[in-house]
């Protein structure tokens, strides 16, 4: 018999009436051509078999072979299929690739139709040939919507196994002129910090503390997270303020966002308000005229320069003044050159004025360092509240004696001011002092005298007995039924809303004085 036919790529001839699949090892039955072959290639594998056969093919006869005479062809083998076959069916490997392009959608923030894209699409093609990326209606309507409840329900379980959690939000207005209301959660899961976004919720109506009370409830509750709520940390604003006070939960000011009210009090300076302007037209300038920006890098090849880019304030972004003046100063030389080149450009910085924007960098730089510092989520922050204010004091106190200019010293002293206005503050707010006094880095090293040291130790004492009278009190009372009351917990911080440590309370017993003493000694 003849073996010309494509069949024979997958068939081995076990004796003169019979041939044995390659794939399956079934035996099929041979009459005189490979119909039965070719037949069962279609049934049983036919993705293995469409990958490279025409209709012309299917029919195979040896009557035919011999009539059309030997034809040269490169065959196919089993190894090399494999390298270029058809695509994946629907199965384990195509769910887990499907899986991995959803998970790449979403963490990464791409573009829905990024599987539309010629050159992503040849890149996914050259590293694997078999896999199919999702059209984007698919993506949309089934793959999204599956990927997020799973998440969801992963993170449902891991909220239900804490036992303590803290929130965070922050409400503004869109360009779409709509209230967003952000909730992120932030709580201990397998021994690491996580901060999950629970929510981002559109705000209908006034933006009043009712309202704001009203949206966090129902959050937190659908999340199951209301009773284990220990603390809310928002803005300044007087409203998110009274929406914590009516939740009843324990609001702790954001620190960034304090850091950043303090830099902005001393913008008021009247000097540095006026040279803040001139450097927001130059940079608006630059931003704005495409022919002033040629001629800026073009100058800045010429110096063999860093082809850099100004920087505009923006107040809603933290910061953001120090880094356009610390840039400015950075292109000093070329924005000089460039200015004078450039027709109806602004007036540009004149010496004096950078003096005055070096000293305020100096004395602005601690403060850019505690933001980022304190910006962190996967590490506990509240406790280095206390000795980052510790820094800013310590950091304005080393400048105080290399600034030089009147300007400069009229900044000093109105940063020193707000930082004693606002920032001075957070060492009294009990929950801040009982993060450091716990903070295995600090205890007692986290705070600069004497006294401060005693009272945290107080405070402690205190919230550890409150702690243990509640734990005996739970025991007393528990029921074999689950209590179905709707209200807040004791927590371990709950007395803090009351700062006089002489209330009476149960005293803490001696072994467990002894054990907290023990580790505030011990490094």
């Amino acid at each position: 018999m003849s073996s010309k036919s494509r069949a024979w790529e997958f068939f081995k001839k076990t004796n003169e009436k019979f041939a044995k699949c390659s794939l399956c090892k079934r035996e099929y039955k041979l009459s005189g051509n490979t119909t039965n072959l070719i037949d069962h290639m279609k049934r049983k594998h036919n993705e293995v078999w469409s990958s490279n056969v025409s209709v012309t093919q299917d029919v195979d006869t040896t009557e035919q072979n011999e009539q059309m005479g030997p034809t040269p062809k490169k065959r196919n083998t089993l190894k090399n299929y494999y390298d270029r076959s058809s695509k994946y069916p629907d199965g384990k490997t195509k769910k887990n690739l499907d899986n991995k392009y959803v998970r790449m959608i979403a963490v990464d923030m791409e573009p829905l139709r990024k599987g539309e894209h010629e050159g992503f699409r040849d890149f996914v093609n050259a590293l694997d040939s078999r896999y199919e990326i999702p059209d984007t209606t698919k993506l949309k309507k089934k793959l999204l919507p599956e990927y997020y409840e799973n998440v969801k329900q992963e993170l449902v379980i891991a909220l239900s196994k804490a036992e303590h959690v803290s929130v965070t939000t922050d409400l503004w207005t869109s360009i779409a002129n709509e209230g967003i209301l952000s909730v992120t959660c932030h709580f201990f899961h397998n021994e690491k910090l996580i901060a999950p976004l629970l929510e981002v919720v559109m705000m209908e109506g006034s933006h009043n503390a009712e309202n704001i009370a009203s949206v966090l409830d129902a959050t937190l509750s659908k999340w199951g997270v209301r009773s284990k709520c220990e603390s809310i940390t928002t803005d300044n604003a007087q409203t998110m303020i009274n929406a914590a006070v009516k939740l009843h939960l324990r609001h702790i000011p954001c620190f960034a966002h304090t850091l950043n009210l303090t830099v902005t009090d001393s913008f008021a300076v009247t000097c540095l308000d006026q040279i803040l302007k001139k450097c927001k037209l130059i940079v608006t300038f630059f931003k704005m005229s495409t022919l002033a920006s040629d001629k800026l890098r073009a100058i800045q090849r010429e110096l063999n320069k860093a082809e850099l880019r100004v920087i505009q304030e923006v107040p809603t972004r933290w910061n953001s003044a120090y880094h356009m003046l610390q840039r400015l100063v950075t292109m000093k030389t070329e924005l000089t050159l460039a200015l004078n080149e450039c027709n109806r450009a602004p007036p540009g910085v004149n010496a004096d004025e950078y003096l005055i924007i070096q000293e305020t960098i100096q004395i602005l730089e601690p403060f850019d360092l505690a933001t980022t510092k304190i910006s962190g989520e996967s590490y506990i922050t509240l406790s280095l509240v206390i000795r980052l204010i510790r820094g800013i004091k310590t950091k304005l106190a080393e400048v105080e004696s290399q600034i030089v200019t009147e300007s400069g010293k009229k900044i000093l002293l109105c940063v020193k001011a707000s930082v004693d206005k606002r920032l001075s503050p957070y060492e009294n707010r009990t929950p801040v002092v009982l993060a450091t006094i716990l903070d295995p880095r600090f205890k007692k090293k986290g705070f600069k005298t004497s006294d401060e040291e005693k009272r945290a130790v107080q405070w402690l004492e205190k919230a550890y007995a409150s702690h243990l009278s509640k734990e005996r009190l739970a025991e007393e009372t528990q029921q074999p039924t689950p209590s179905t009351s709707s209200g807040t917990p004791g927590d371990l911080l709950e007395f803090l809303d009351v700062p006089d440590v002489s209330t009476p309370l149960k005293t803490i017993d001696n072994v467990s004085s002894s054990r907290l003493n023990h580790n505030l000694k011990n490094p």
